[in-house]
Parts: C-alpha cells; sequence; structure tokens
C-alpha cells in the first residue's frame, strides 16, 4: 500500500489531489477533520496543535501498515497541521485509495480510532472567541477555562504562537498549580516521620506540668537561711506528695522529680553534707535548679505550625504534649520505571554496549527523604512491548500518586514516555523545559495523580528530581517545595555561554554569620555521575551567561540533606 503523510503547519489545500493510480480504484474517500467554533461548549477562535514529528510520522506509519494487513487499500495520504488552527480550518485530512468502498471505510475508521490513542500529536490549547465588545487582554472566567491547564490567562496576539518550551520558572509554577496537597489523615507517632503536618498543633497544658527538679539534690524554703536541715521526705520521678515545708525542714528529691510545693530551690547533693536524716550545707548557690511550670510551653500555645515536617524533635515535641495522632499528609505511592536497552543491574556484568542502571537506586535513594512505598520496574524500548507490560502493572499504576518514567522523553526512535503516558489518562502540561541538564521532562496529570517523565541520564534525573520531582512531592503533601537562596561562588564557574538555563552540581559550604559559599563540581555532560558523590546544592547559571567568576552572588537551590529532608 502506498502511504504518504506529512504533518505541516501550513494551510491543508482544498482539493487534495488523489494518488496517480486512484482513478483505477473503486474507491478514493476523503475525510477532513475541520475546526469548529466550540470547545466544551465554549466560543473559541482557534485550536493549538503540538507534535513529536518524527514519531509522529512512524506511528502513523505503523498504525497504517497494520491496518493495511487486515484492510487491503492501494494507497492512503495523512496531512495533520499542527501549530495554531483557526476555526473552520481543516486540522486533519485523510485519504484513502480502495478497490472496494468497504474497505477504505473499514481503513479510515480504524485509523482515526487509534490516531488520537497512539500518535503523538496534541491539542495543546483552545484559544477563546472573544465576546462583542469586550478587551481581548482580559478573559472572562469561562474563556480563561479555555486555555487549558498550565497556560496564561491573557490571549496571545492572532498570529503568535506560544512555544512548547517552558523556562524553569513555567516548569516549577505549572508543577505546582498542578499538584495540590491529597487528603489529609490522621496517623501514630510512630508512623509520621518525615510527613507534612497538616493542622495547627496547640498544647494542651502546660509543660512542666509542675515544678520539677533538675537535681539530685534537696528541696528547701527558697528563702530559708538555716545552715542544717531534717529530711522530712523523699520524692523520685514519678512521685506526687504535696506538702508545705517549714523553716528547716528538707525534702530529697531525684532530678526529674515533682517538687512538693511552690516557693522552692533545690541544692545539689554535692554541696550538702547528711548525717542520718539531718543535712549541713557546704555552700550555698545561686541557681534554683527547677524546672518551673510552664516554663517550656503554655496551655494554648501553638506548638507547631502545619505545614512543618516532621522530624525527630517535632515528634519528640508532639509526645511531650500527647498527640499521639496528628492530622498529616499521606503516605505517597510512588511506581518508578526505568527504560533502556542498554541497562543491566549493579549485580550483573555488562556486556559490550551495556551499562549499570544506576537510576534506579539514584531514585530509590532520593526518595528515601520522603515517607513514600515505592514500587519499581523496567520497560523495554519498544512501545508495544512496554504498553503490554504496563497493563500487566496498571492497578498499581492506578492506585499511585506518582509515577516516574526515567528515559524516553526525548523525540528519538524509541523515546516513547509521552504517548505512553496519555495512553495511561494523563493530559500531558508540558514536555520540554528550556532547563541543562534536563531539557526533555515531562509533566502529565490525571485527576490528583501525577506523572513525570525524567531524562534518563543521571545528572539529569539528579537535577530534574531536586526541581521538579521535589515540587510535586511538596505540593501533594501540603509541604514547602525547594527554593532558591543567594549564596557566593568560591571558585570560578567554568562554562561556555548556552541558550538554556543551567543548574550546575555545587559543594555548598554553610558560612557562621555570611554568605554561603559554593564551590563548582566538575561535569562535562549529563551522564556524568562523579560528581553526584558530593553535590548538595545547584547553582542556577542565568541563558547564555558563560563563565562566572570567583565570589559572585548567585542563586542556588540547597539539596535536601541540607534542609535536613
Amino acid at each position: 500500500m502506498e502511504i504518504e503523510i506529512q504533518l505541516t503547519d501550513q494551510t491543508i489545500a482544498e482539493p487534495i489531489p488523489p494518488p496517480l493510480h486512484a482513478g483505477a480504484a473503486g474507491a478514493w474517500m476523503e475525510f477532513r477533520g475541520v475546526v469548529r467554533g466550540e470547545e466544551d461548549g465554549q466560543p473559541i477562535r482557534a485550536l493549538e496543535y503540538e507534535a513529536y514529528p518524527e514519531m509522529a510520522v512512524r506511528e502513523i506509519r505503523r498504525i497504517l501498515d497494520t491496518l493495511a494487513v487486515q484492510h487491503r487499500c492501494l494507497a492512503v495520504k495523512v496531512i495533520h497541521r499542527t501549530g495554531r488552527i483557526p476555526v473552520g480550518a481543516t486540522a486533519i485530512y485523510v485519504g484513502v485509495a480502495a478497490a472496494h468502498r468497504a474497505e477504505a471505510i473499514a481503513l479510515l475508521g480504524g485509523f482515526m480510532d487509534r490516531l488520537k490513542q497512539d500518535v503523538p500529536i496534541w491539542k495543546r490549547q483552545a484559544l477563546p472567541g472573544p465576546n462583542p465588545g469586550r478587551n481581548l487582554a482580559s478573559p472572562s472566567p469561562s474563556e480563561s477555562r479555555l486555555l487549558g491547564r498550565g497556560e496564561s490567562t491573557s490571549l496571545q496576539p492572532a498570529g503568535g504562537h506560544r512555544p512548547a518550551l517552558r523556562s524553569l520558572d513555567e516548569a516549577l509554577a505549572e508543577i505546582r498549580a498542578s499538584c495540590q496537597p491529597l487528603p489529609a489523615l490522621r496517623a501514630p507517632l510512630a508512623d509520621v516521620w518525615g510527613r507534612v503536618l497538616r493542622e495547627t498543633v496547640c498544647a494542651p497544658a502546660d509543660w512542666p506540668p509542675c515544678d520539677r527538679s533538675t537535681r539530685d539534690g534537696y528541696a528547701i524554703l527558697a528563702g530559708d537561711p538555716a545552715e542544717t536541715f531534717s529530711v522530712v521526705d523523699t520524692l523520685h520521678a514519678g512521685d506526687w506528695k504535696p506538702r508545705r515545708l517549714a523553716p528547716g525542714e528538707a525534702v530529697r528529691v531525684a532530678t526529674g522529680a515533682a517538687l512538693p510545693g511552690r516557693g522552692l530551690r533545690v541544692v545539689m547533693q554535692e554541696n550538702v553534707e547528711r548525717h542520718g536524716d539531718r543535712i549541713r550545707l557546704r555552700r550555698r548557690e545561686t541557681a534554683a535548679n527547677i524546672s518551673f511550670r510552664g516554663e517550656d510551653f503554655r496551655a494554648g500555645a501553638p506548638l507547631l505550625p502545619a505545614g512543618t515536617t516532621l522530624n525527630a524533635g517535632a515528634l519528640a515535641l508532639l509526645a511531650t504534649a500527647g498527640k499521639t495522632a496528628p492530622l498529616v499528609s499521606p503516605r505517597l505511592r510512588v511506581v518508578h520505571f526505568t527504560t533502556g536497552n542498554e541497562l543491566v543491574p549493579p549485580e550483573q556484568t555488562p556486556k559490550p554496549g551495556q551499562i549499570h542502571d544506576a537510576n534506579s537506586i539514584l531514585i530509590r535513594g532520593l526518595l528515601q527523604n520522603y515517607p513514600c512505598d515505592l514500587a519499581q520496574g523496567h520497560l523495554p524500548e519498544d512501545f508495544e512491548l512496554a504498553r503490554s507490560k504496563i497493563e500487566d502493572r496498571k492497578s498499581e499504576i492506578e492506585s499511585a500518586d506518582v509515577l516516574l518514567i526515567s528515559g524516553g522523553a526525548s523525540v528519538g526512535e524509541h523515546d516513547f514516555t509521552r504517548p505512553l503516558l496519555q495512553q495511561l489518562g494523563f493530559e500531558i502540561v508540558f514536555s520540554q523545559v528550556n532547563l541543562r541538564p534536563g531539557r526533555p521532562l515531562i509533566l502529565g496529570v490525571n485527576g490528583p495523580r501525577v506523572a513525570i517523565g525524567l531524562p534518563g541520564n543521571p545528572l539529569s534525573h539528579f537535577v530534574c528530581f531536586h526541581c521538579a520531582v521535589a515540587t510535586a512531592l511538596a505540593g501533594l503533601t501540603g509541604g514547602t517545595g525547594p527554593a532558591f537562596l543567594r549564596g557566593q561562588l568560591a571558585a570560578k564557574l567554568d562554562d561556555q555561554p548556552c541558550p538554556r538555563e543551567t543548574l550546575w552540581p555545587a559543594k555548598l559550604e554553610w558560612n557562621p554569620g555570611g554568605i554561603p559559599r559554593l564551590h563548582p563540581l566538575a561535569w562535562a555532560n549529563s551522564g556524568n555521575v562523579a560528581c553526584l558523590a558530593t553535590a548538595n546544592a545547584l547553582v542556577r547559571v542565568p541563558p547564555n551567561q558563560g563563565s562566572v567568576e570567583p565570589f559572585a552572588e548567585v542563586d542556588f537551590l540547597p539539596l535536601g540533606a541540607m534542609l535536613g529532608r
């Protein structure tokens, strides 16, 4: 069967001439998909389409070759327009020549069914149709809804086109907008380390609840001038024996014991001589050696605000306050797939052309800082085989909060992450970021679930995790996402100008009382891994900057470990 495929940003002509030999065919059937004047019940003036041209042409040809086995047609011509297509214009044209009309109809129907499902051509946004007399710079709420997830609410000029390539700031903003906090739940203290507190916790009572001794010694009246005292009682930690002390009386107390009353002080046992039930002070102390009631916190005082990431100290505070089931973010369910036929497990000896899989252990290690349940697997570099394997784990994927796919995010012959995510029902928010390393970064959403396609090289993985994945995880848990700080280069950052913004691995040194100092680490390309062992920060280098001299002030992103995650 003769197949002709065109992707074009130009108007699709009318009429389209059939193939030379189509005149001898019994049927020449044509289909035109025309942009209607509405989308989701709202008026529009245009649709905007985006495509991966190489992959799209390859998938269209594959579909047609498959259908031709069952429906024997003579020729097919497919023209799909991309970019901005106004209302009334043709978005897709399909012409089919066949000996019999039924074969042409069957092939055309089968192709159109699979086009949207399998071919990486996407409807990026619908541009609203203006209402008479309105200022186009201020869209109505209904127009704003038509702009699509993550699009600016200001309308583009009729001849303009917003590129698919996002800046880093745009990408992070869209991740934050797409990743809203999952429902909170109450969980026991033993299971909430690292989770985000979703309520403000206030003290139910004073702490300590009574005056307590901070030393092993003897409690006496605070102003008692006596030199010798009669020991009238003994209090251990946990005892509760309220009583009034008379001048010249003392109570033996252990560290942490509740004092028998107010207005006392504790003399350390090292400063006392004891003979039977009597003691003599060898030295008077100025310190009271008492932890007074409420000196740590008072009843009703806020202890931890909502949004706190619960570390060991925060858990100790909750336990002290008796908050045994705080309202927290859920444990995230994460599914991670690697791709790449060249990858073998670290314990296996690579054959020529193979390399060890570093991404699986890298992702597992990075996620140790987040309370989550992680499942991992590997996908073959074949779309149909990968789709079949995904189908075997579909229930696991559908129950996941986060789906990560390593590799396959670019536009090569075997890069299929984007259509695979669409096959799983994810809406693609963006697929490229003007970032080095990490340009082929994909964000997909499906309701509250999020999918991120990561570029395959380890350094790109490392960078994209700390800026993109960490932002998504923070959004889903209600936490605070990564934020850039200001620091100073300790050495020259030696680089050539690059049109992409760069996140450069660095070793961060906190400078007590001064600005943080950053030592740029050496790397040649995104496949490098040596710098990952010591990188604890990413220096932000603007597009086309080139080298940055020592002592220059720069923006940097401190990585999770530096922030106590």
